[in-house]
């Protein structure tokens, strides 16, 4: 078996038209294909946040390079920030924050519980912070988190709220410029469906008036330095990842092709479909509510390493838990152009290696 399935928390599967424009021919950073290209991503992913172009950059890397960004282009050492944590991912957030000299504090709550809003807002009342950051869909527990709520709160606290969106952002509903977030990031191999290699960034216009003195403390995580290669691709700052970006300007296109609302009814359906299958199964999702995306969920015993090659072996390829419970769990993600077919199928076979056990 060459090619299994991938229902993992990304990468997720490629479409055969994105295959296909990821294999086509090398062509040069500074052409006038590339250029085309290129614009019409980032116009593509400016749609797909709901933020203004001018204030949205696109670029080459993993998801977290939008993460550390943020802290090499608008935060200086000595600032304070708070970080949610309630998965895996949060954790990062704050390792990044303390690299860069920050003041880190953690508000931690158990995997998989929702953010407590008053005691957040006690939180901020007691101190001042520059920054609070927070995992949207933080794939360990598959916990999504309610942003609206979060951010109403850290807004009255005049902190900048940041977003990590890897993996909601195309599977979820979201608005930028409608709400209160003031840095939100995202990668292309997730809910998308393209390949790994880009990431995608929407700023604030009060983060970026307000923090525009700030010196930048990374030649390539600089933002500032990447906002006018947005409006004119063909200035060289760093050789960009071509054929990815190639590809995800095909993925975006048939992320509206098929409807954004559309896309994101889907998986809201698939979200559900998955979380009562584990549901009636008896196994105990590790977020009491379905997300857009992934499943985390508890086997009740240490057997997640022997399902997930029971599983594999069918060709198709789930994931274990992250931390101290990745011998009990499963986690199985359902991005891109994941269909209800594929899903049970999976969730199926995930159930036929439990019973065999």
């Amino acid at each position: 078996m060459e090619h299994p399935v991938l229902m993992i928390p990304g990468p997720t599967n490629l479409s055969e038209d994105v295959i296909k424009a990821l294999c086509q021919p090398m062509v040069g950073h500074t052409s006038q294909e590339f250029y085309n290209d290129f614009k019409e991503a980032h116009a593509l992913t400016a749609k797909l946040f709901g933020s203004n172009p001018e204030r949205t950059v696109l670029f080459s890397g993993s998801g977290t390079f939008g993460m550390e960004a943020l802290f090499s282009s608008f935060a200086e050492p000595g600032e304070r920030m708070l970080s949610i944590v309630n998965g895996y991912f949060g954790d990062r957030f704050a390792e990044i924050g303390s690299i860069y000299g920050l003041k880190v504090k953690s508000m931690k709550f158990e995997p998989g519980q929702e953010v407590d809003v008053d005691a957040l807002k006690n939180e901020l009342s007691r101190e001042s912070y520059s920054f609070v950051t927070l995992t949207h869909v933080d794939t360990s527990t598959g916990t999504m988190n309610d942003l609206k709520s979060v951010g109403e709160v850290v807004k009255q606290y005049n902190a900048f709220f940041v977003v990590d969106m890897v993996s909601s952002l195309g599977c979820a509903e979201f608005n930028f410029d409608d709400g209160p977030v003031d840095y939100a990031f995202s990668a292309s191999q997730k809910c998308v469906g393209a390949p790994p290699g880009a990431i995608m960034v929407a700023l604030s216009k009060e983060l970026i008036e307000k923090r525009s003195t700030v010196k930048g403390r990374s030649y390539y995580f600089d933002l500032k330095r990447w906002l006018p290669v947005m409006k004119d691709p063909s200035i060289y700052l760093s050789t960009p990842n071509i054929s990815v970006l190639r590809a995800l300007r095909v993925a975006l296109n048939e992320v509206f092709e098929e409807g954004l609302e559309n896309k994101i009814k889907r998986h809201q359906e698939l979200g559900r479909m998955a979380y009562e299958f584990v549901v009636e199964r008896g196994w105990k999702p590790l977020s009491k509510r379905p997300s857009p995306s992934v499943i985390a969920f508890d086997l009740g015993k240490p057997i997640a390493d022997e399902v997930q090659k029971r599983v594999y072996k069918q060709g198709i390829l789930i994931a274990k838990g992250l931390g101290s419970m990745s011998s009990r769990v499963i986690r199985v993600g359902y991005m891109g152009w994941t269909t209800k077919e594929l899903l049970y199928n999976t969730l199926k076979k995930i159930e036929d290696a439990f019973n065999g056990l």
